[in-house]
């Protein structure tokens, strides 16, 4: 293929810029926030073509979304900026300076600053609109804009609802907005600083020059708060000391920068802002240690994801830090500074790979001293603080992907299905699985027609996909808060707890019912076997009270862990069943009668399978059911919630009894063959419940089919999930059964001649 020469490429970039303009021009024009998200995006796509080697196609790569860029910014938007057009227009010809350099380090400092300084220039304009109280206009610009990193509605979007609404002034929307954008703008600038400590430590000069240009574009739009917070003589020290750290590019001349800003807030905090976000760094301190004890072992990262989550954690927990640490240094001065030291040192001992129990011990001093300034409340939290944070951190995660930082993005993935579950999931499946169900395979491989969450950043995109995902998420977390929400009537109390322990607790009791029909019909005396099965049940049952009151007392669980404990139990139990089973439809070697009776009476390994199929079957759904009827009980009548405990808990012993009963009325040639096909059909649940289970604990991949029906009470009651991976596994075991049944008859058949 022939490649463009240099002199063909100013007239490449001229034609594209043309053909851009011609094909947008008035629709962006019409619309800002179009317009700077297409400059956004394709600044982050220059600076990823900036690390590739030089080469003919890699610049007419740079020139193109150079022309994309002109042609966005030429669209209307440079007239709509006003006085604010001049800044954003030096800062894209520094772009395209330092692009066409191939400058990297420039670049990235000329990217961020051209966001920065588009969003200094859509932020006045949206305050000159309400300041004439054109609210339309305002909302348009408020496009443009960041958002927080720890907070779901917040107060400038729900002001400007109520000013479209004409119940509230433009002046008060105006404050409102203004506090928020600067408070925003604060947390924003402490964490750019804090990432270009880190990016001069590891070296990433790169990074190090965006993060810095980030901060120098996020000053000038705090300058007038500076100057009136800090003075204008310490405002511009902190200018100059920005300056010398962009030249000298270590840590240690980044450091009087953030000393100087520690106790800067540009707008004082509500009680009801500082109790959340109090609880916020409570819950981020406490997931650093809960995340690390798994990712380290011995010096050596053991588990990468529970590492890096750690490492998000205590990231996220300094920024909040950050925004409260002006308040706390008003009445706690000492208790500020020492939560400053242990966020440090947490970040050092991590970057080691240190022990794990120093971790422990420095989240727990930073736990108590945030409880001693804050009170109790900071400890609550749970579901609340959940529907708060989750939709800020998918927010978060669309970011991420438009500028083209997909690891980041998949971290954010994880840490936003760390809130769902167990805080929204566990209350929200006792009222309505189905949905719970659909919301979880959202965050992971979704559906054929639209991808998950998991499967999308996986492949790098595209992000129009990531955010119609996001907002099939939020509408779905909509109609959970709905149902969640909801109080419930002692009837409704009723059938939903009669529906968890049906649901749960079917699967053991048929599975039970089975076996012990099946070895009670052909004339195994009880002794052989209700001993093990009553201790495995008993064992288990107690085992599920006991990891729960562990979780909740001892030791912490996260949300992968729960889910590889669920699958792997599941895989176990039918790992135990599959062979349980073939040996009662097996026909060979004197038939299944014969050879069972042999192994119990001379063996004790069936004696050891039964008690494990009778602990696993029980206990892979106990600790479920426990978390289930917690969640049940937060709003619902004790007493109906009992009632149907009850119910329910008889409905699935009839089942059972029903079951066992066929074992010694039928004869015994039907009869196995009812209690084999049964039991091979709960096996195949659980290999598919299973399998479900270890892809949501993130080991194993999850691929969506179209061919298999999607319907919830497929998953629900017989494990059957429209996923290529699941149905495999359970395929093989079907054949597995049906090779087993024709090996046997083929056995037989000389016999029977």
């Amino acid at each position: 293929m022939m490649q463009p020469t240099m002199t063909a490429r100013p007239i490449l970039a001229l034609l594209t810029a043309v053909l851009l303009w011609l094909g947008s021009g008035l629709a962006i024009a019409d619309v800002p926030w179009a317009s700077a998200e297409t400059m956004r995006s394709d600044a982050a796509r220059l600076g990823r073509l900036l690390y590739r080697p030089a080469s003919a196609e890699r610049d007419a790569a740079i020139d193109e979304r150079l022309a994309r860029l002109r042609a966005a910014w030429h669209a209307g938007l440079d007239a709509a900026y006003g006085d604010g057009a001049l800044a954003v227009e030096a800062s894209l010809e520094a772009l395209e300076t330092t692009a066409r350099a191939g400058d990297a380090e420039g670049a990235a400092r000329a990217r961020e600053l051209l966001w920065t300084r588009l969003l200094h220039g859509a932020q006045r304009q949206a305050f000159r609109a309400l300041e004439r109280g054109d609210a339309e206009t305002a909302a348009d610009w408020l496009n443009i804009r960041e958002y927080a990193r720890a907070s779901g509605d917040t107060a400038a979007e729900l002001a400007m609802a109520e000013l479209l609404a004409g119940r509230l002034a433009p002046s008060e929307a105006l404050r409102i907005v203004r506090d928020e954008l600067l408070g925003i703008h604060a947390a924003e600038l402490r964490l750019a600083l804090a990432r270009a400590a880190a990016d001069a430590k590891a070296a990433h000069r790169i990074q190090l020059a965006g993060e810095l240009g980030r901060a120098e574009g996020l000053m000038a739009i705090l300058r007038d708060s500076l100057e009136e917070k800090l003075g204008r003589a310490a405002t511009r020290r902190l200018e100059d000391d920005l300056a010398a750290a962009r030249q000298a590019r270590t840590a240690a001349a980044i450091e009087p920068v953030r000393a100087a800003l520690a106790d800067y807030a540009p707008v004082a905090l509500s009680d009801a802002e500082r109790l959340r976000r109090a609880r916020l760094l409570r819950r981020f301190l406490d997931l650093v240690w809960i995340e690390y004890q798994d990712g380290v072992r011995n010096g050596e990262i053991s588990i990468p994801m529970e590492y890096h989550e750690a490492v998000l954690f205590r990231g996220r927990a300094a920024m909040i830090f950050g925004d409260l640490r002006p308040t706390i240094a008003e009445t706690a001065a000492e208790a500020a500074e020492r939560l400053a030291t242990l966020l440090a040192e947490m970040d050092a001992h991590i970057a080691a790979k240190g022990d794990p129990e120093r971790i422990r011990t420095l989240t727990g001093e930073a736990l108590a001293l945030v409880d001693q300034v804050f009170g109790a409340e900071t400890a609550q939290g749970g579901y609340d603080l959940a529907v708060e944070t989750l939709p800020a951190v998918l927010d978060e995660m669309l970011l991420m992907a438009r500028s083209g930082d997909w690891r980041e993005a998949e971290m954010k993935r994880l840490e936003a299905y760390s809130w769902f579950d167990p805080d929204i999931e566990q209350r929200l499946m006792p009222r309505a699985p189905g949905l719970a169900l659909r919301l979880e395979a959202r965050f992971w491989e979704g559906s054929a027609e639209l991808p998950g969450l998991g499967r999308i950043i996986a492949a790098q995109g595209p992000v129009t996909a990531l955010v119609d995902q996001v907002a099939a998420i939020e509408a779905g977390l909509g109609d959970a808060r709905e149902r969640i929400e909801t109080p419930l009537s002692a009837l409704g109390a009723l059938v939903q707890s009669s529906g968890i322990i049906l649901r749960e607790g079917l699967e053991a009791v048929l599975i039970l019912a089975a076996l012990m029909g099946a070895l009670r019909a052909e004339g195994v005396p009880s002794r052989a076997w209700r001993r093990p099965v009553v201790a495995g049940v008993t064992l288990a049952i107690a085992g599920s009270f006991a990891l729960w009151f562990a979780a909740r007392q001892l030791i912490t669980i996260s949300t992968l862990q729960r889910e590889l404990l669920e699958g792997a139990t599941a895989l176990v139990a039918a790992a135990v069943l599959v062979w349980v089973t073939q040996t009662l439809l097996s026909r060979a070697r004197g038939g299944h009668l014969e050879r069972l009776r042999t192994t119990l009476r001379q063996s004790g390994l069936s004696v050891v399978g039964i008690f494990a199929l009778a602990f696993l079957v029980v206990f892979r759904e106990g600790f479920e059911t426990v978390l289930f009827y917690e969640a049940l009980l937060v709003d619902a009548p004790s007493e109906a919630v009992l009632a149907g405990l009850v119910l329910g808990g008889a409905g699935a012993l009839v089942a059972g009894w029903l079951v066992f009963g066929l074992g010694l009325r039928l004869p015994l040639k039907p009869f196995f063959r009812i209690t084999g096909v049964l039991l091979a059909l709960l096996s195949v649940m659980l290999v598919g419940a299973g399998i479900r289970g270890l892809q949501t604990a993130a080991l194993l991949p999850a691929t969506p089919v179209g061919w298999f029906p999607d319907q919830e009470w497929l998953q629900l009651w017989l494990g059957l999930f429209p996923v290529a991976e699941a149905l495999a596994a359970q395929g093989a075991v079907i054949a597995f059964f049906l090779l087993n049944w024709l090996l046997g008859r083929r056995a037989a058949a000389p016999a029977r001649a």
